[in-house]
């Protein structure tokens, strides 16, 4: 009797280990995939205006009248890669104030804005009047405006930028878009007839 009941426990332990050893392994649940994080957005780039006779946070002293242009914004023109103009502005100067200056030179345009000029959408004609003045086109450009600081106008990327001579120093600039025209009037001054405060800027030590 204890070799029969011996006998039905082994075969039964027997059927048992092969009834396990056939039954598919249980795979463990996949890992949820961890959320992607985002990329950081990249630092926008300032345009590099060490060439030029002023930049950003300088204050313009005009030798003739000890007027001064602190200059908060700029409207940078780019062609192609390289800034060309940079059209700065002064907001303590009551508003209206605006300085240009070109790489690598001295000169510098001492502007208001001119209100008094009717220059068409998109295309600034070859001669401009105000009064009885004229003013002949000597300078025009396709180029990219990018805004800097505060205080610039804001205006489409696509400007055409058009300089215009009058009598004496007497000067126009007139930046024009599809939607939009700005005109600036004022002397141009030799590197004799103003000043550079400089403002805070990043030095090599």
């Amino acid at each position: 009797m204890s070799l029969l009941l011996t006998s039905l426990l082994v075969g039964t332990g027997i059927l048992v280990g092969r009834m396990i050893s056939r039954s598919p392994d249980k795979k463990p649940a996949p890992a949820e995939p961890k959320p992607e994080t985002p990329p950081e957005p990249a630092a926008k780039m300032t345009p590099n205006l060490d060439a030029f006779p002023c930049r950003l946070g300088d204050v313009v002293l005009r030798s003739a009248t000890s007027d001064e242009a602190w200059l908060a914004g700029a409207l940078v023109l780019h062609e192609g890669d390289a800034p060309a103009a940079a059209l700065f502005f002064s907001p303590e100067a009551g508003g209206d104030r605006a300085v240009l200056a070109r790489p690598s030179q001295n000169e510098l345009l001492w502007l208001s804005d001119e209100k008094k000029v009717t220059v068409p959408l998109g295309e600034p004609p070859t001669a401009l009047e105000i009064g009885t003045d004229r003013f002949e086109r000597r300078r025009r450009l396709p180029l990219r405006a990018e805004r800097i600081g505060t205080g610039a106008p804001d205006l489409a990327a696509d400007v055409i930028f058009a300089e215009y001579t009058g009598l004496g120093d007497d000067a126009l600039v007139v930046l024009a878009t599809k939607d939009r025209v700005l005109a600036y009037r004022g002397p141009s001054l030799s590197s004799g007839a103003y000043d550079v405060l400089p403002g805070n800027r990043e030095r090599e030590t």
